[in-house]
């Protein structure tokens, strides 16, 4: 009986083996996307100062980068891990451009409200692409890679 079915994996497979091949980037920087935007909320809300804004916003950048980098160069055959690794960096550049613009509509007292709205908007869009980029490198498994994957045992 031959079963041309591909195998079907569950989810805890999948994130175990992503995190073994690929590492906690894509998920680090999911997370750092969050914290950041729930800071940003507080912030503007008038709950936290901006510094640790400003601070998270490096480290976030920082994980962005290297999950994106580190995405992208271990996925170079898959068009759509490219395609979201380079959404994720491009957005998170725009997202540093619209914030510095908002910080500096906030010292000169300025009536350029949209900045800040723009910067809010894109922390969301942002947030939407790291999570895209984690669950599309996680759930890639490589078909030499499958049956350990599946927790079985491949001897080389």
């Amino acid at each position: 009986m031959n079963n041309s079915q591909p195998r079907r994996f569950s989810v805890a497979a999948r994130v175990r083996y992503g995190l073994a091949e690929h590492g906690p980037a894509p998920m680090l920087a999911a997370a750092a996307l969050l914290a950041q935007s729930v800071i940003g909320v507080a912030v503007s809300f008038s709950q936290a100062s901006f510094a640790p804004h400003f601070a998270g916003a490096c480290v976030a950048t920082a994980l962005v980068l290297w999950a994106g980098i580190q995405s992208f160069l271990r996925n170079m055959q898959i068009a759509a891990v490219r395609r979201a690794a380079l959404w994720m960096i491009s957005l998170t550049f725009s997202q540093l451009l619209l914030g510095t613009g908002a910080y500096m509509n906030l010292l000169a007292a300025g009536t350029l409200q949209w900045l800040t709205v723009a910067h809010a908007v894109m922390g969301a869009v942002t947030l939407g692409a790291s999570v895209t980029l984690a669950a599309l490198v996680y759930r890639q498994i490589r078909p030499e890679d499958a049956a350990l994957a599946h927790g079985g045992v491949v001897i080389a």
